[in-house]
């Protein structure tokens, strides 16, 4: 490298040695993007230099820094970029050669310091920002979770939270799917700035976790400089996960509803997060009342809401628990009942909350009419069962499309939709009910999708009975 006159300058050891196959000089600094020290420039004096800057926002970070260490000291310095791979040892492999290369360096313009302002903004021109490819999103959970950004885990205490992210910690870990979504396996941090030791130790272990994993836990305070002591530890370690379990726990916000000052405190965590490539989520608590948007959810400003690309928010009711999400990239969950297996710990989506809601109500309806003898109108059922009218009505529907119950009348005054039990053996009037299935009498009644479970006598319980036993698995 000291006797050549042309020197490429690459990210990494790996296209060094591309570089080197292809009868180049190459050179890189130790330690990855960013580590670039302006001693190594005198090493570069008066030679024309061309930096291989990788296709992410911190490779070309790191080429500026390079190529702005070079100014003054290289003769010629340029910067390359592949539009159709990450890295020069990518081009390599689906093609590029030594001719093409060197076409690309000898057509490549100069590089040149913005005129002397003083100002630290790193401009580009719009031509050469959409003539750059756009890269595909990457996932640390599939259609959930994106690499280099931030995310929020809200919901009010002992809702699971932290169940939650010590499972999403060991599937990535693992790179098992989590909710059913695929993972990116990697390195996870975990910062259990709440919790005893042991108490993590004996969750990890319910969810089967055997020490293999590379998942590395803090378990005690934060450090006194606790979000920049975290960005340097990222930047060392590189990890796919970090979870920080409590934000304000790790930020010391001392006025949790400060706009100012909780955007302030997650400015560094984005940073390091789109610096490094790794997704940043940090829990924290909800609010005491329900809002109408669920961006307003998480305790405090809205900059929380604000600042995150994903919004994850727990919800626990007497009888279940629910996950929805807000997303800047991708597609929002709705809310969705989310089951708990009590013995691993380990969440899993249920049906959408609205179909969980009419499918409870459902059951409770098919109940209510087998226990009476004559058919009800609708406004007696609703007066017997519990739930939102909408809800009600949305369930005798389905019962009534599903066949699980049988209309009578013809819903006008004086002669309303009347509703019973559907019994097969049952005969047909015509005119006054709808038509039954030419199928050969049956049993008992098909219960089908809907969820209802059934006593000793075989016949259906309270759809509440089963949820409550959900509800006695403690987290």
């Amino acid at each position: 490298m000291l006797a050549a006159t042309f020197v490429l300058v690459c990210e990494g050891e790996k296209d060094c040695e591309t570089a080197r196959a292809l009868g180049l000089v190459a050179t890189c600094n130790p330690c990855g993007a960013g580590k670039w020290r302006d001693k190594y420039s005198e090493c570069l004096r008066a030679k024309e230099v061309t930096i291989i800057a990788d296709a992410d926002e911190a490779g070309r970070k790191h080429a500026e820094q390079v190529a702005a260490s070079l100014s003054g000291t290289a003769e010629i310095v340029k910067i390359l970029e592949f539009s159709q791979a990450k890295d020069l040892s990518e081009w390599v492999a689906t093609g590029g050669t030594r001719e093409k290369l060197l076409e690309r360096i000898g057509n490549a313009a100069e590089w040149k310091p913005l005129a002397q302002s003083a100002h630290p903004f790193s401009l580009i021109r719009l031509a050469d920002l959409l003539a750059r490819p756009n890269l595909p999103v990457e996932y640390v959970v599939e259609g959930l979770l994106v690499a280099g950004i931030v995310s929020c885990l809200a919901g009010k205490p002992k809702v699971g939270k932290s169940t939650f992210a010590r499972n999403l910690c060991l599937r990535v870990s693992r790179g098992e799917d989590f909710l059913g979504l695929k993972t990116k396996r990697g390195e996870c941090i975990y910062l259990a700035l709440e919790e005893r030791e042991e108490d993590i130790k004996n969750d990890f272990r319910a969810m089967g976790a055997d020490g293999s994993e590379p998942i590395y836990v803090h378990a005690a305070a934060a450090p006194t400089e606790g979000i920049p002591a975290l960005c340097e530890l990222v930047r060392e370690r590189r990890p796919v996960l970090v979870v920080i379990d409590t934000l304000f726990r790790m930020a010391r916000i001392r006025d949790e509803k400060a706009y100012a000052e909780t955007y302030e405190a997650l400015g560094p965590l984005i940073d390091i997060a789109r610096e490094v490539g790794a997704h940043v989520l940090f829990t924290h608590h909800a609010g005491k009342s329900a809002k109408a948007d669920a961006i307003d959810s998480p305790l405090g400003s809205t900059a929380i809401g604000g600042a995150v690309c994903t919004l994850i928010l727990l919800k626990r009711t007497e009888s279940i628990r629910t996950v929805q999400t807000v997303q800047r990239i991708g597609q929002d969950l709705p809310e969705t009942v989310l089951e708990f297996t009590p013995e691993t710990h380990t969440p899993s989506l249920g049906a959408e909350k609205a179909e969980a809601d009419v499918q409870s109500v459902a059951a409770g309806i098919l109940e209510y009419l087998r226990s009476v003898d004559s058919a009800k109108t609708e406004p007696e059922i609703e007066e017997a069962i519990e739930g939102k009218t909408g809800v009600k009505r949305k369930a005798l529907r389905l019962l009534v499309e599903t066949r699980k119950i049988d209309r009578e009348g013809a819903g006008r005054r004086g002669d309303p939709f009347r509703y019973r039990f559907s019994f097969s053996c049952s005969p047909d009037i015509p005119g006054t009910r709808e038509q039954e299935t030419e199928k050969g009498p049956e049993s008992r009644v098909k219960t089908g999708d809907i969820p209802v479970s059934r006593g000793p006598d075989g016949l259906p319980k309270a759809v509440e009975n089963e949820e409550q036993a959900f509800v006695e698995g403690k987290l």
